[in-house]
């Protein structure tokens, strides 16, 4: 404990911006830190805490990136596996947690009820609460005859985390926009209209940017501006995004009321109409990948019994034209 002293937490501040650590990363290293060392306090184990200067990494700013309508759907459109829509539906319908999200089983869903009990039982609640949320009107059917298990599952096992999802669907959006700013500068070019050509490729340059900064917590961020915005009352934003409101006996048992934010639903469900997502159930999948296709007679320009690539089905790979 006595060379916990403040230059030495300095010298280890200094040393992990030498790593190229965030302000917010480091600062919650010491708070982990302090707070490891006062429950050792409480345990008995030792017999005085030393002051961790939380003032050495100060706290970073709210982050307030929010995501357009535009920046919403592009993303909606990005995600082709299953896993991605589901995670992203979820995400939009619920403004849960990303760990929330990922740790949801089908035991926890109650389409009957229209309910989902983000935390489990045997879970004690703690500062990151998990509420009990209803089921929009634009989810329900997605969650309807889910294979027991993770509900956001790949090849039957459960995401270890957002990161690879967020960086594969936000990869696949600046590619399009630089591919779009790209047709459009080459259109000005041709009309010789270099000045307009220049700032297509700029705006171009600055949204792909942008969208590669959006991130899970972004969705959730997203729906609390969306909910006020369509006027959805503080204090029912704040239930839905499980701050506790300090009523516990309340919060207890208004999951069971028939309006149970109502408010909250309604705004979720506008929101997927504005992103142009309806209310349908989710397409059928099959097991089974598709390498070739034996077309029938009368099936287009091949002729009978010609194999042909499944162009669209999956992507073309280096043998598949053998």
């Amino acid at each position: 404990m006595s060379e916990i002293t403040p230059q030495r937490q300095r010298e280890f501040v200094d040393s992990l911006r030498g790593k190229g650590l965030s302000e917010g990363y480091i600062r919650r290293i010491l708070a982990v830190g302090q707070a490891a060392l006062n429950r050792a306090y409480r345990e008995g184990e030792i017999t005085s805490v030393p002051q961790i200067l939380l003032s050495l990494a100060p706290e970073a700013e709210p982050r307030e990136r929010l995501l357009t309508i535009g920046e919403a759907r592009a993303l909606l459109a990005a995600a082709t596996e299953r896993h991605q829509t589901l995670y992203l539906r979820l995400a939009f319908a619920t403004a849960a947690r990303p760990a929330a999200i990922l740790e949801l089983t089908t035991f926890q869903v109650d389409c009957d009820a229209r309910l989902i009990r983000f935390n489990p039982a045997g879970r004690a609640q703690n500062k990151k609460r998990r509420p009990t949320l209803p089921i929009c009107n634009t989810l329900l059917p997605w969650l309807r005859g889910l294979p027991a298990g993770p509900v956001v599952q790949y090849r039957g096992r459960p995401l270890a985390g957002t990161k690879m999802l967020f960086r594969h669907l936000t990869n696949r959006v600046s590619r399009k926009i630089r591919h779009e700013a790209a047709e459009a500068a080459r259109t000005h070019w041709r009309a010789n209209q270099r000045t307009e050509a220049w700032g297509v490729i700029e705006e171009g340059s600055r949204r792909s940017a942008e969208i590669m900064e959006v991130t899970a917590y972004t969705t959730r961020h997203t729906i609390a501006a969306e909910m006020r915005k369509r006027g959805v009352p503080v204090w029912e934003v704040a239930g839905f995004l499980s701050h506790s409101s300090g009523y516990k006996t309340t919060e207890r048992y208004a999951k069971f009321g028939p309006d149970h934010l109502a408010g909250a639903v309604r705004a979720t469900d506008g929101y997927f109409a504005d992103l142009g997502v309806a209310a349908l159930p989710p397409p059928a999948t099959h097991p089974l990948r598709v390498s070739s296709v034996l077309v029938p007679p009368r099936m287009g320009p091949y002729p009978i019994g010609k194999m042909v690539e499944p162009t669209g089905i999956e992507p073309v790979t280096s043998t598949m034209p053998l």
